[in-house]
């Protein structure tokens, strides 16, 4: 998936702030409000600019780095490779290594780290993935997709689509149908053989 900077922060911004079926008219002057006073919602828009600097200017892409840590609370590398659809749900404590590579959809919540562990290596991270409020997913590790990490997980370890991982360290089961729907819906789309991972 090879989708730039700025039509991923499209797909960003619709995943936090829901345009509802408005004209862009009526959604646009909503993006700029919560851009300006919602940090969730900066440190996205903050990333996304700082990818599109990082090739051309890498002291400005880190300016802009440390910018987002300091006004959300989030350090992502500009480096990092993160798919469509990001959605920050609380921004603080968020670090994501250089080297992570992350599909489309992504849920997140505050405190969650993905970068180096004990494996050589950052994680690859599948589509429509929800990683829980304090979780560390550590290493050059696997995870599928529609994966839900739990609260306080500490994945270091593969994990194949479709399942839930939780504890410390992480052990993971099958999702059960019916637990999500909007998982289950994206499961049935899915191929036979899902794919991880940003092309």
């Amino acid at each position: 998936m090879n989708v730039g900077p700025l039509a991923a922060l499209r797909s960003d911004l619709e995943h936090m702030v829901d345009p509802g079926g408005r004209p862009a008219r009526a959604w646009w002057p909503e993006v700029a409000a919560r851009v300006a006073l919602v940090p969730r919602v900066r440190a996205a828009v903050q990333l996304r600019l700082a990818q599109v600097v990082a090739p051309r200017f890498m002291p400005a892409a880190h300016l802009i780095q440390a910018r987002t840590l300091r006004s959300a609370g989030a350090e992502i590398s500009p480096f990092a490779r993160i798919g469509p659809g990001l959605c920050i749900m609380h921004s603080t404590g968020i670090v994501i290594g250089p080297s992570v590579r992350i599909g489309r959809g992504l849920r997140i919540y505050q405190n969650v780290t993905l970068g180096d562990g004990s494996t050589p290596g950052q994680p690859v991270v599948g589509d429509d993935v929800t990683i829980g409020a304090g979780a560390c997913v550590l290493g050059g590790i696997t995870v599928g997709d529609r994966v839900v990490i739990g609260a306080n997980a500490v994945v270091t370890r593969d994990v194949p689509a479709d399942n839930v991982a939780t504890g410390a360290p992480a052990t993971f089961r099958p999702r059960r149908p019916g637990w999500d729907d909007r998982l289950d819906a994206l499961a049935a789309q899915a191929p036979t053989a899902p794919a991880v991972g940003v092309g």
